[in-house]
């Protein structure tokens, strides 16, 4: 094991030292941090080895741009223009393997240095130039990331892109509700995944499944992930968000997870952008065992919106959820497009007490989207084979905007079962 002192890293938080670090990265092994802060730009890891961060020892980001990777020092990698996000990363592993981040120490993104002033709204971070994905593991394989704290990123926390064979554990990522784009964990065209005893506290999606594998090397579906035993807070996305890409979602599961203050508890589209290709496939995936304190339950669409000039020819099928617990106030979403299909959806033992005003626009008062309501809890529309079964509606209010526990649109073989005694029936049109 290296100490990184024996390298000539200082760690008082002013000296740079990113030169010494990767110097004992390149030396081979595990690199041990001792306490301390230790400012560094870019580093990349290399096979059979990896960072140790004792308790008390800080991985602090440069706020220096010109400390960060260029966007084109490899294929897989891109720089987005709309979220302007340069394509920076704090920690890199592309294509390695055997590689660990552990130890009970933390990795901060140091996002004040590059977002520091709210825009008019007071919504938001004004966006200015920001480093991209601040842990970033690209096509690698036998990953280890336990116990460990992530905070501060400026964009996405942690990013896995076409990657095998890896295990998340004990770790607690801390964010900001003012960052955009501050995800948790993203998994993106990776196989045989674990989530396990992690802590998110993101301000945008906290856990992502992704179908992107239009610059991998060696194209590949998102499949075989466990999610379980995590508790999930976002401040104005998804809790669990599943979609993004043309790729192939499935055979993925996600039990045991407490999601609270959250708008989004799961959110499952094909398709997010309407410029964008056909979207990603998604079938075979369970959720079970979730206790909720949310805005809304469920968002799944083919399309993220109404209006797509081209709606999205993909398919959303074979999602189960059972053991589902909880409150919300906005309407849970089952949204088709006559296009592609979503079909054999299950639920099982699912008890939410409603609260909320019923129907409402996308934007609340504070002016954060993505906060739409019917007057019903359930919307069923262009979709076929649902199955509702023990699906129960507790109303905690008298608001009569509430007019039905289910709406069922244009849509065939939906079954709600005589167990589920909606209070207020069951509407179909």
């Amino acid at each position: 094991m290296n100490n990184v002192r024996d390298f000539g890293a200082v760690g008082d938080g002013i000296t740079k030292d990113t030169a010494a670090i990767q110097k004992a990265i390149d030396a081979g092994g595990i690199v041990h941090f001792p306490p301390g802060t230790y400012l560094t730009g870019t580093l990349y890891l290399k096979s059979n080895g990896g960072l140790e961060l004792e308790p008390g020892a800080t991985l602090l980001a440069s706020p220096d741009p010109q400390d960060y990777n260029a966007a084109d020092f490899c294929p897989q990698n891109w720089l987005s223009v709309n979220e302007i996000a340069s394509g920076g990363h704090f920690i890199v592993c592309l294509e390695q393997h055997d590689v660990v981040i552990r130890g009970g120490g933390t990795i901060d993104g140091n996002y004040p240095a590059f977002l520091n002033e709210l825009d008019p709204n007071g919504l938001w971070y004004k966006r200015t130039w920001r480093p991209s994905q601040m842990v970033y593991f690209c096509e690698s394989q036998n990953i280890w990331i336990d116990n460990v704290n992530l905070r501060n990123s400026p964009y996405w926390t942690c990013f896995l892109h076409g990657c095998d064979y890896a295990t998340i554990s004990n770790v607690h990522i801390h964010g900001d509700i003012h960052v955009p784009n501050q995800d948790g964990i993203d998994i993106d065209c990776c196989r045989f995944v674990t989530v396990t005893n992690c802590v998110i506290d993101s301000s945008d999606d906290c856990i992502t499944l992704r179908g992107d594998d239009k610059r991998l090397s060696s194209r590949k579906p998102c499949e075989m992930v466990a999610v379980s035993n995590c508790v999930l807070k976002s401040g104005y996305a998804n809790a669990l968000r599943i979609g993004v890409g043309d790729g192939v979602v499935r055979n993925c599961t996600f039990s045991n997870i407490v999601i609270t203050e959250t708008r989004t508890a799961v959110c499952v589209i094909s398709k997010y952008n309407p410029k964008g290709g056909k979207g990603v496939t998604i079938s075979d995936v369970s959720f079970a065992n979730l206790q909720l304190d949310v805005e809304r339950f469920l968002n799944m669409k083919l399309d993220n919106a109404d209006n797509f000039e081209v709606p999205s020819p993909a398919s959303i099928s074979r999602i189960h959820f059972s053991q589902i617990r909880g409150k919300a106030t906005l309407t849970s979403y089952i949204r088709g497009n006559n296009v592609g299909t979503i079909s054999d959806i299950g639920f099982s033992d699912i008890d939410l007490a409603y609260g909320g005003c019923g129907p409402c626009p996308e934007r609340n008062a504070q002016g954060w989207w993505g906060r739409s309501s019917t007057d019903a809890a359930f919307e069923v529309r262009h979709s076929q084979s649902i199955d509702f079964d023990k699906t129960r509606i507790h109303w905690l209010n008298d608001n009569p905007a509430w007019t039905t526990d289910f709406d069922v649109v244009s849509s065939q073989n939906i079954t709600v079962n005589d167990n589920c005694r909606p209070a207020k029936g069951i509407r179909r049109r």
